[in-house]
């Protein structure tokens, strides 16, 4: 759920501001409203944030070697070897950028050979013109020069060539030549050695003082948090010369916190309801088994806004079905369950808890072995071992014990994914209907009865065109479905409150609405993804058993090659299932479910003003 959230306004002398800062970051509760402003505090603590990332980015990726650690020094030293880096840093980067300009300058002129200049330039002085030309094979067939000609280089493309004469009219003025560059071919490479000679010393300079790396990213950590403060006091409003005052939003939970501390700091507090034009932070709160799928969202920057809808219970509920169907293996499901289990326990006995993205890798996991299960998909072994051996995996303890005949068949499983389309876009329009039929105009709740209708009766024109057109005859309560849906879309989409004015401008969006509606059948198809992509992953598991059997069929030395086939392609395709759960599963919850809810994901998080940079999630 959405935590109800309360505007609150504090007012605190001005001569004691700093110190109510320090009182109000203690209470750890209050989201304050920035304003954006800036003082000269902020921006000094904001020069050295900058300074030390720039540092820190100078110094080369770590390796699973540990870094020495330098002995404890002050804010002033840390700063002082900021600079140090920074400096070598940005002369290491003019050094790499001059390298690079000449490394192209050797490359423009490298085909011309190593000539000097000056000599171009001499018998240019003295009356004997030189040009150098690179043109393309036609225009070089087609030059027209009374003068000499030589060709120096051909390629495919180009015919590189110099033209002299005493004559400098005789040179076409259409046709562009190559510059006379500056230095011989042997002098910039030259200087080309001593730029990257330098650059790697300067590299080997900043690496030298490595052991001041914890110690900046320590002082960058205060640093952002001291920027946090002085951006709150840079937003402190002066009603008059010797107040000040700050606005901002708290959990309603967690007023009383903040009426304490008013009350002991003499702070004078406004609490009040955020009216409709605040841009209200969001706080989720949620059981634990629903908080799961967080992870999910934080890692894809999904929050809902503040007047939105949570929709946390019923993204994982499907998602977790989603995954299992798009990964279909319960070979790789018991990879990831152990790979899961493995480096959860050991993060729980670092940090003294497991963190939610492995619970829920554990429970994905564990969706994903009993799909792959009842449908005796393990590694993808059951066609080889059926060619090679003459025998049905389904046949054999234990997979026979659990398998399901009945999901073998494809437009089964192709039912399952509309039936899971068909309930999960209802969901999300009987949400709706009970969520605006409590709000004015309450004719506009129904709506969502139309597109419910709209679902129903669709559901059963997929079934009839995409399974089987025996098996699903679409009967005749589902035209009349569709049809109600479409008129009540229709005319009640446009109602504010008139109702003959609500008909007219719904008839004035025809075309609009006409669209919407045919989306919604494309909506219920876009859940066959879920079957797609299972196939295809079967299929490349498939593939790479076939090829691997291939190869050790020839036994002896080829039984490795084999193997290696088997790991290499099970990898690649356990990477691509990954990667197909974050294209495929998240998009079914965060598109085709989210727009059916009228979910825009617009919101912020709530991130209190507070010591310690933690999870704003209060349970």
């Amino acid at each position: 759920m959405i935590v109800p959230m309360k505007k609150v306004s504090l007012v605190m002398l001005e001569s004691r501001h700093r110190q109510a800062l320090e009182e109000l970051r203690g209470t750890g509760v209050m989201h304050v409203q920035s304003t954006g402003k800036s003082s000269a505090e902020l921006e000094a603590v904001r020069e050295n944030i900058f300074l030390i990332e720039r540092a820190l980015a100078a110094f080369p990726p770590e390796k699973k070697k540990e870094i020495p650690r330098a002995s404890s020094v002050s804010t002033e030293d840390t700063l002082k070897q900021a600079a140090k880096i920074a400096e070598l840093a940005e002369r290491r980067a003019i050094r790499n950028e001059e390298a690079d300009r000449v490394l192209r300058e050797i490359g423009k002129y490298e085909p011309w050979g190593d000539f000097d200049p000056e000599t171009l330039k001499l018998l240019n002085s003295r009356g004997v013109f030189v040009r150098m030309y690179e043109l393309d094979r036609k225009e070089a067939r087609n030059f027209n020069f009374p003068g000499l000609k030589y060709t120096i280089f051909e390629t495919r493309e180009k015919t590189g060539f110099i033209a002299v004469s005493k004559n400098e009219a005789d040179f076409p003025s259409g046709t562009d030549h190559v510059p006379i560059p500056a230095k011989s071919l042997s002098l910039l490479r030259e200087t080309l050695k001593e730029k990257q000679d330098d650059a790697h010393t300067l590299s080997a300079e900043i690496n030298g003082m490595i052991s001041s790396k914890d110690a900046l990213r320590s002082l960058v950590k205060k640093l952002r948090i001291s920027a946090e403060f002085e951006q709150a006091a840079a937003d402190l409003a002066h009603p008059e010369e010797k107040l000040v005052y700050l606005t901002g939003f708290v959990p309603e939970t967690k007023t009383a916190d903040l009426r304490t501390a008013a009350a002991r700091e003499g702070w004078a507090l406004l609490v009040d309801d955020p009216s409709d034009d605040d841009v209200v932070p969001t706080l989720l709160r949620n059981p634990k088994p629903v908080r799961l799928i967080k992870p999910v969202m934080d890692f894809l920057g999904l929050v809902p806004g503040y007047r939105e809808r949570d929709i946390s219970f019923f993204f994982i509920l499907f998602f977790s079905v989603f995954v299992a169907m798009i990964i279909g293996d319960a070979g790789y499901a018991t990879l990831f369950l152990a790979a899961s289990v493995y480096f959860g326990l050991k993060t729980r006995k670092k940090l003294g808890y497991m963190p939610d993205a492995f619970i829920l890798f554990i429970v994905m996991g564990l969706c994903t072995f009993i799909w792959g299960s009842v449908t005796c998909n393990f590694f993808g072994i059951g066609k080889v071992l059926k060619e090679s051996a003459g025998i049905e995996l389904t046949q054999v303890e234990p997979f026979s014990l659990v398998y399901i005949p009945w999901l073998s068949e494809q437009k089964n499983v192709q039912f399952i994914c509309f039936v899971l389309a068909l309930v999960h876009l209802c969901i999300a329009r009987t949400w709706n209907f009970f969520h605006d039929i409590r709000q004015a105009p309450r004719i506009k709740a129904f709506v969502h009865i139309g597109y419910l209708c709209l679902l129903l009766g669709l559901f059963t024109l997929v079934l009839n065109m995409l399974i089987d057109k025996v098996k699903f005859p679409v009967p005749g309560w589902a035209y009349a479905a569709i049809g109600a849906g479409y008129i009540f879309v229709l005319f009640l989409s446009q109602q504010e409150g008139n109702f003959l004015k609500g008909i007219l401008m719904g008839l004035a969006q025809f075309i609009p609405t006409t669209l919407g509606c045919i989306s919604v059948f494309a909506d219920i198809i876009s859940y066959v993804r879920l079957f797609a992509v299972g196939l295809a992953g079967l299929a490349i598991a498939e593939s790479f058993n076939n090829m691997a059997q291939g190869i050790m069929s020839a036994g002896g030395a080829f039984i490795v090659p084999g193997v290696l086939v088997i790991i290499l392609g099970h990898t690649l395709n356990m990477g691509m299932c990954v990667l197909s759960v974050v294209v495929h599963g998240v998009r079914l919850n965060v598109l085709e479910f989210s727009n059916h809810l009228g979910l825009e994901w617009s919101g912020y998080a709530y991130s209190p003003f507070r010591e310690k940079e933690e999870n704003a999630q209060v349970s």
